[in-house]
């Protein structure tokens, strides 16, 4: 099954895959500046990145019109004029970064695209289990990718970040899903289920397709539109759009302390028409989430604080499709 949209924006194309088949506190302006103070500052820079060559931190993205690598320095107020790193690396798909090499879901043909900023180099790993649609990387640097099929999703692992590749499969899985994984290499599926249903499917370290079990949540209405792990203290993100992506209450964030249970949840309502991806910084201070606009005619990325979840700017230009940050924190 194809992702219909041109751009990757997830929640609406991993929405349109399936169906084919209480704010917390406001956050101050202080908050907006730590944010990013505390990633520009005090987070490791990418080992051998060139500065000349990336100013950091920084916000990747994929050009969906020429498949260009490009970025954002990242700013309090976003920015405009995204600069070109390499051309022709992908197609639009999602992105995870371990220190200087961003890994690249390319869904058609489904591969992996890992490209080195730091030597400008490129390697291609094959997916061979489906449709590749999200991405994560662990602690040890293996690969994750959720893969749509028409009957149930599964997922790829690379170990350690190289073939031979692996499949991993779960009875509950729906034909489409967002991956992240923890600092103990467990595995999160947030997504819809094989009975249409939508939520998150917990696969531990090393289990096997009887040992997944979906968690108990509050309940994920509209379309399912990312999912993260926070790497200092394994708390689970969720990020959905309740009302379908159309212009009323959207971009809704829950975060679940561990473990993970409706009592201990926070929900944030982010700033958002039809959120898609979600990604945090490297001192999980804040988080980033691509959205369009209502007609669904450009995309772009927009920024908040975490946990507090006030926005404070936008990234646009051309066509950002998956994003990551660098540098990072693995798991992301």
């Amino acid at each position: 099954m194809s992702i219909s949209r041109s751009v990757y924006l997830p929640a609406a194309a991993l929405a349109v895959a399936a169906l084919a088949a209480a704010c917390g506190g406001v956050s101050t302006a202080p908050a907006v500046q730590n944010a990013l103070h505390s990633a520009r500052v005090t987070a490791p820079q990418a080992p051998a990145v060139r500065p000349q060559a990336l100013q950091t931190p920084a916000l990747l993205t994929i050009d969906y019109h020429s498949g260009s690598l490009e970025y954002w320095p990242i700013r309090p107020k976003g920015g405009k004029a995204p600069i070109e790193i390499a051309e022709s690396v992908a197609h639009a798909g999602a992105m995870a970064a371990n220190g200087s090499q961003v890994a690249i879901a390319n869904a058609i043909p489904s591969q992996v695209v890992v490209y080195d900023v730091a030597t400008n180099k490129k390697r291609v790993l094959a997916d061979p289990f489906g449709e590749a649609a999200d991405i994560a990387i662990g602690k040890d640097g293996s690969i994750y990718v959720s893969n749509i099929r028409k009957k149930n999703a599964d997922i790829t692992v690379y170990p350690q970040g190289s073939p031979p590749a692996k499949e991993i499969t779960c009875g509950l899985f729906g034909v489409s899903g967002y991956v992240a994984v923890d600092d103990e290499s467990d595995i999160f599926f947030n997504g819809y289920f094989s009975n249409n249903n939508a939520g998150v499917i917990e696969i531990p370290h090393g289990g096997t397709p009887n040992s997944c079990r979906a968690l108990n949540l509050n309940p994920e209405t509209g379309y399912v539109s990312g999912v993260a792990i926070d790497p200092k203290t394994d708390a689970l993100l969720t990020l959905s759009d309740p009302d379908d992506c159309a212009g009323g209450y959207e971009a809704e964030m829950t975060i679940y302390p561990k473990p993970y249970t409706p009592q201990t949840a926070t929900v944030r309502e982010l700033i958002g028409n039809c959120s898609g991806g979600l990604r945090m910084n490297a001192q999980s201070t804040a988080v980033f989430y691509g959205d369009s606009d209502v007609s669904g005619s450009f995309s772009f990325i927009r920024q908040a604080t975490y946990p507090g979840g006030t926005n404070f700017g936008t990234y646009s230009g051309k066509g950002p499709s998956g994003f990551t940050t660098i540098p990072n924190a693995l798991p992301n």
